[in-house]
């Protein structure tokens, strides 16, 4: 097998109790580990304690890991994850696990880990971490885990300056000299003027601050449709049912025939009486924006309506419905702040998302800050910038956010 320099040195390096490779994404750290997790299970044959392989759910651990994995070495040496969380591998018995709830500490207390593999470890429950520090009790025990850095108060960051025995690697994507030329710079594009270029390009923990958007908030024209609209292949409302402090927004976007991009070009706004939400304004609201679309020739495929609101949901579909008009009323679809952010500066970066007189989408998606205060990638959401607009503009096409990125979330 052919490794890069950093490859390398992991591989030759005699284990410590804990082997960190942390980086840039397609650095070449998971990839190593192909190869790393047979070597581990084979040192430690027929000696006592289990291995565990953790990763941030058991579906990301199988797609990142185990599958590939399988097609490497064939399912008589991987094996799929049973009920009970067991899987074979290698001729072992070992355990996968997720570890994005605190709830999965139980499925390993009270054991004796002799080797454990980490996968996205940033992305754990902290506690989980915690359980796991005390359960590799063998002399020989070892972990070896992966991770993109975050920012730098994260919990990880903090135990791996603690000066623990541990093998710390730091992973920039000119680590990787086999990927394509054409992907590396597509990748860059796509995280570049963002806090994420520093961290999966560079390979840096660095805080998330200022701007969610800076690149659009200097030039929004660059993203302005002259003339025309395209064809759509479908054409969509999303609404936020603001607060009690705020407006509701009703945003329209069309996909493209082609999935190749999203073009939002109608907006309203609804000012609610202070202290309320009219109901039965929003309905009108609603059928009236539908009803003028199709007088321009859209009809309109569904409402995607913020699912805390299941009773005004419910009222805004029966007026749909009695207005005579096709088109589905439902819940919308809701993503962590940290994935978002990152696919509207990848669809932004490659322009893929673009805007047609909707000044108060542009200005909400211009003004979106971060949450400074927030320990993770959050948006600022203290009724100084237009979040209610931001939300509606995500749903009224999330729903469909994987066909249009290409990326599974």
């Amino acid at each position: 097998m052919e490794l890069t320099e950093k490859q390398k040195e992991f591989w030759n390096h005699k284990p410590s109790r804990w082997n960190i490779k942390e980086g840039a994404t397609r650095s070449g750290k998971t990839w190593l580990d192909y190869y790393i997790i047979p070597k581990r299970i084979r040192a430690i044959e027929g000696l006592p304690g289990h291995v565990f392989l953790i990763g941030n759910t058991k579906s990301t651990l199988e797609r990142n890991v185990l599958e590939p994995m399988r097609e490497l070495y064939g399912p008589e040496l991987v094996g799929r994850v049973r009920p009970d969380n067991t899987v074979k591998l290698f001729g072992r018995n070992c355990y996968a696990i997720g570890a994005d709830k605190e709830s999965q500490v139980t499925k390993i207390q009270g054991a004796s880990v002799a080797y454990c593999y980490g996968d996205e470890v940033v992305t754990w429950n902290k506690k989980v971490f915690d359980m796991l520090k005390s359960r590799l009790d063998k002399p020989y025990s070892c972990f070896d885990g992966t991770c993109n850095p975050d920012n730098k108060n994260h919990w990880f960051l903090k135990f791996l300056e603690s000066g623990a025995d541990i093998f710390r690697q730091k992973y920039t994507i000119e680590d990787n000299p086999f990927l394509p030329p054409e992907f590396v710079e597509n990748l860059k594009l796509e995280y570049r003027g963002t806090v994420l270029y520093n961290r999966y390009i560079l390979g840096e923990w660095c805080n998330a601050e200022g701007l969610l958007f800076p690149q659009f908030a200097d030039n929004p024209d660059e993203w302005e449709v002259k003339g025309e609209l395209p064809l759509f292949n479908m054409i969509n409302i999303g609404l936020d049912i603001g607060g009690t402090r705020s407006h509701s927004s009703l945003i329209v976007t069309g996909i493209t025939a082609d999935l190749s991009e999203i073009v939002t070009f109608a907006e309203r706004k609804v000012v609610h009486a202070k202290g309320t939400i009219d109901a039965e304004r929003l309905c009108t609201e609603t059928v009236d924006l539908i009803r003028a679309l199709w007088i321009q020739g859209f009809v309109v495929s569904s409402v995607f309506v913020d699912n805390a609101e299941q009773v005004i949901l419910n009222s805004i579909r029966v007026a749909v419905q009695r207005a005579g008009f096709p088109t589905n009323v439902m819940d919308c679809r809701k993503i962590d702040g940290k994935t978002r952010i990152l696919t509207y500066n990848m669809m932004l970066n490659r322009h893929k998302m673009k805007f047609q007189a909707v000044p108060m989408v542009v200005e909400s998606l211009s003004t979106a800050l971060y949450d400074t205060k927030s320990k993770e990638d959050k948006i600022l959401d203290d009724f100084t910038t237009d979040v209610d607009t931001f939300d509606a503009h995500f749903y009224s096409w999330s729903t469909y956010m994987d066909l249009i990125t290409g990326r599974s979330t």
